[in-house]
């Protein structure tokens, strides 16, 4: 399933932590295993190295809870613009929903 919105004026730290948040709560049966790519160091590292964030805890917070009823879940770094099919298509399907989104403002 592909899911790919507009969510209006935001830093990239938010777009990425969105995007996780959004995809783990499409997850109906907990029970699944869940591999989770992102490009995103800061979303990595806020979500499984520990880092502390200054910003965006609200987020980060829902994300870590619906983390924490996932049986079976890793975040995989994966590095951007390095050809990657799944994370090409990521991009691919952001970028046409901020055009579409902004071209509707």
């Amino acid at each position: 399933k592909e899911i790919s919105k507009f969510i209006g004026i935001a830093t990239n730290n938010i777009a990425e932590l969105e995007a996780i948040r959004v995809g783990l709560s499409e997850l109906k049966d907990t029970r699944l295993a869940v591999r989770l790519y992102t490009d995103s160091a800061y979303a990595h590292g806020v979500l499984t190295l520990g880092w502390k964030a200054k910003k965006n805890q609200a987020l980060i917070r829902a994300i870590k809870t619906r983390m924490a009823v996932l049986k079976d879940l890793r975040l995989i770094k994966v590095k951007g613009h390095a050809g990657d099919e799944g994370n090409e298509r990521a991009d691919r399907l952001a970028t046409t929903a901020i055009k579409e989104g902004i071209s509707n403002l």
